[in-house]
């Protein structure tokens, strides 16, 4: 008869996980100049994935990459400014680099809202037909 081993002595499956507690400081220092997330993990030779999911698992991590994405912002904010103020850059990726970088701050708002006549709201009927068969009846 086999012993079973006790849940502290099972093996975890998978690969060990190549994060290091380094790669908060790395991450800020990339993408102060502009740089994505997904740029990050290209740089450290890494899927995108696995970044997301060391920031599900190590809150150290995400909090970097929130501080990183803030400086990166911030990166593109200037070129933007410089642009607006001296000509020089390339506004479309500019504008482009904000509205998918910093969605909450730079994207653009459409509303849309739909009122009956006179602005009186819109209204409505709705009615059910049952169907019952007769079942040969």
């Amino acid at each position: 008869m086999t012993k079973r081993k006790a849940p502290e002595d099972k093996l975890q499956a998978g690969r060990p996980s190549k994060y290091q507690e380094r790669y908060c400081d790395e991450v800020r220092e990339f993408l102060k100049d502009g740089y994505s997330v997904a740029g990050f993990a290209g740089h450290i030779g890494v899927a995108v994935q696995t970044v997301k999911n060391w920031m599900a698992e190590h809150p150290e991590f995400l909090a970097a990459v929130k501080e990183a994405q803030a400086a990166a912002t911030l990166w593109w904010e200037r070129r933007a400014r410089d642009a607006a103020t001296t000509g020089t850059g390339n506004a479309t990726t500019i504008i482009f680099g904000l509205k998918n970088r910093a969605k909450d701050e730079w994207q653009d708002m459409t509303r849309h809202e739909v009122t009956g006549q006179d602005g009186e709201p819109i209204k409505t009927e709705s009615s059910v037909q049952v169907y019952v068969p007769d079942n040969g009846r």
